[in-house]
């Protein structure tokens, strides 16, 4: 994408020194161009400032600059949450516009709204570095000021002893370590593996009154139907973040009321193809986002859901997109979700434990548990069982 940056840099340069076009330098400099070197150097000054985010994204990788988006994506999130109007638009990894206005206090706050958020120290580091780095692009580009981005800078992350305070003075939402074993291909012997957990420590609580909320779209919106779909999928049919993001919109057929997936987690057993027969819920979803809003062009090798614009106040935007959402975004979206209904950090793996909770209630036992949600072993299944009362238990 960005191979033929030099070239086109120095086309332009030759154009305007052609044209003999002037502008203002930027970055804080007023002075007025009078001999040809300070009319070049400003014209180089605009024509870099122009290109800069691009110039650097050219020289990273596809995960880095992946890592970058989402980290970016929380920033331009974390605006939204503290109601400031993002008049420059949202796009802050490749347009130097959305930056003017963001200041080193901003910016501080953005480390602390991470921190309330649950957010562990080392994200925050790395996702502070990595709005201080664009933020420096902005500086180059004339859209934000010299002082100030010198003041964004000086905006630092926390030391592995700060970090620990921090932590000790913050209520813990994760489990701090988890150890399991596993034998690596080709050797005689068990390795015993120690590692910082991901996972909550007690999954956030869904009662039935929440997960009908959830499945219903929250306007007429392609967005909230698409929403409603995914959430359909997730708290009705029990399907992890990664299986929902591969998912195809031929492998829905409302015709016989059934959904056809892979689960790549557990590939190679018996439950690697899974076909679930369709809640009513989910198909009546599904039957109205596919015939009316999902383009017929992708249909039916195109990811089911799909990304959308973005949903102004205004109800205008939230159309659909060419391109689906992969795992990182379902997860964001279903947080997202949660928060609008007041429900903190809620997670696709909750929605999960929701299904199979209700499931082990209406008495499905260890079989249909482990062929519907696609478990190995049958340890999963029996403590579902196990935690729901027996009085509770019926056939539904």
């Amino acid at each position: 994408m960005y191979k033929n940056y030099a070239l086109w840099y120095a086309g332009r340069m030759d154009e305007d020194i052609l044209s003999n076009e002037l502008s203002p330098a930027g970055n804080g400099r007023n002075l007025q161009p009078t001999t040809p070197l300070e009319i070049a150097g400003q014209m180089a000054n605009r024509i870099a400032g122009d290109t800069i985010f691009q110039r650097y994204l050219s020289e990273k990788s596809a995960n880095t600059i992946k890592r970058h988006a989402r980290d970016l994506e929380l920033f331009a999130e974390y605006l939204l949450d503290i109601n400031l109007e993002l008049a420059g638009g949202a796009d802050f990894q490749t347009n130097p516009l959305p930056w003017r206005g963001v200041t080193w206090g901003i910016v501080e706050g953005f480390a602390q709204w991470l921190l309330r958020e649950g957010y562990a120290v080392s994200t925050v580091n790395a996702r502070l570095s990595t709005v201080r780095t664009y933020a420096q692009l902005a500086v180059k580009a004339g859209t934000i000021d010299q002082q100030e981005g010198m003041l964004i800078q000086s905006v630092k992350g926390y030391s592995r002893q700060g970090g620990l305070n921090v932590d000790e003075k913050r209520p813990q939402t994760r489990k701090t370590e988890i150890t399991y074993a596993y034998r690596p291909q080709d050797r005689p012997r068990t390795v015993v593996v120690t590692r910082r957990s991901t996972k909550k420590e007690s999954p956030t609580v869904i009662d039935d009154n929440l997960a009908a909320t959830l499945k219903e779209p929250r306007n007429q919106s392609p967005q909230a139907w698409r929403d409603a779909l995914l959430m359909c999928l997730l708290l009705d049919h029990g399907l992890r973040a990664s299986e929902l993001a591969l998912l195809k919109a031929g492998d829905i057929n409302l015709e016989i009321g059934v959904l056809r997936f892979f689960r790549p987690k557990v590939k190679g057993t018996a439950h690697e193809w899974t076909t679930h027969k369709l809640t009513e819920a989910t198909w009546a979803t599904a039957a109205h986002y596919i015939h009316n809003l999902y383009p017929p062009a992708l249909f039916p090798d195109g990811p089911l859901i799909l990304a959308t614009t973005r949903l102004l106040k205004n109800g205008e935007g939230g159309q659909l997109l060419g391109d689906g959402m992969n795992r990182v975004r379902l997860s964001e979206r279903v947080a997202w979700l949660g928060k609008q209904l007041g429900v903190v950090k809620l997670s696709a793996h909750d929605c999960r434990h929701y299904c199979a909770t209700r499931m082990a209630r209406l008495g499905y036992g260890v079989d249909e548990l482990m062929a519907w949600f696609g478990w190995t072993s049958a340890g999963t299944a029996v403590r579902y069982i196990t935690a729901v009362d027996v009085k509770e238990r019926y056939k539904g």
